[in-house]
C-alpha cells in the first residue's frame, strides 16, 4: 500500500540549525510503501519501503543517504532500521539500488550510520515491482477540490 508519493526536495543550506540532506541543493520523487499491507500473519524484517529517483535537480543521495534517510525517517515517522531504502536509476529504471544502513555508534539521538549500495535482489524486485510500474518523476497530481457555489 502506497503511504505516500511526493517530491522531497532541500535547497542545501542550514536554515533551521540542523545539517541538510547534503550541502548542495537536490530534488527526489519518493514513494513510501508499507510492505505489510496484504501480509499481517507474516513478520517483516523491513516494514516500509522508501523508493527514491533523482529528478536530476542537484545531488545524488547515494552520496548522502544517511543524511537523507534521517531526514525522511524522521518527517514521515520511520523506523530508519526497518526501511528497504531503493534508488533507481536515474539515466536506467531497471538499476535498482539498495542501501543498506548500519548503525555503526549511538549518539543519543543521532547515531551515527555506515551505507552500502547493492543491486535489489529478485525477491525484493518481485515485491517491489507493482509500485514501480508507473514510477516517473512527478507524482500524481491531487485531485482538484470541489467548488462551493
Amino acid at each position: 500500500m502506497i503511504l505516500h508519493d511526493t517530491i522531497y526536495e532541500w535547497d542545501g543550506k542550514s536554515n533551521d540549525g540542523e545539517k541538510p540532506v547534503a550541502w548542495w541543493p537536490g530534488a527526489y520523487r519518493i514513494r513510501i510503501i508499507d510492505l505489510t499491507a496484504g501480509t499481517p500473519q507474516v513478520i517483516h524484517l523491513k516494514s516500509r519501503a522508501v523508493i527514491c529517483r533523482n529528478r536530476d535537480k542537484g545531488t545524488s543521495i547515494r552520496n548522502c543517504i544517511e543524511s537523507f534517510a534521517k531526514k525522511v525517517s524522521q518527517k514521515y515517522d520511520l523506523d530508519i532500521t526497518r526501511v528497504l531504502w531503493v534508488e533507481i536509476g536515474q539515466e536506467d529504471p531497471s538499476d535498482v539500488q539498495i542501501a543498506t544502513l548500519k548503525r555503526v555508534s549511538p549518539m543519543g539521538g543521532n547515531d551515527l550510520f555506515a551505507a552500502s549500495w547493492r543491486p535489489a535482489r529478485p525477491n525484493e524486485l518481485e515485491s517491489l515491482s507493482p509500485f514501480l510500474v508507473d514510477f516517473t518523476d512527478d507524482p500524481p497530481l491531487e485531485p482538484p477540490k470541489a467548488q462551493g457555489h
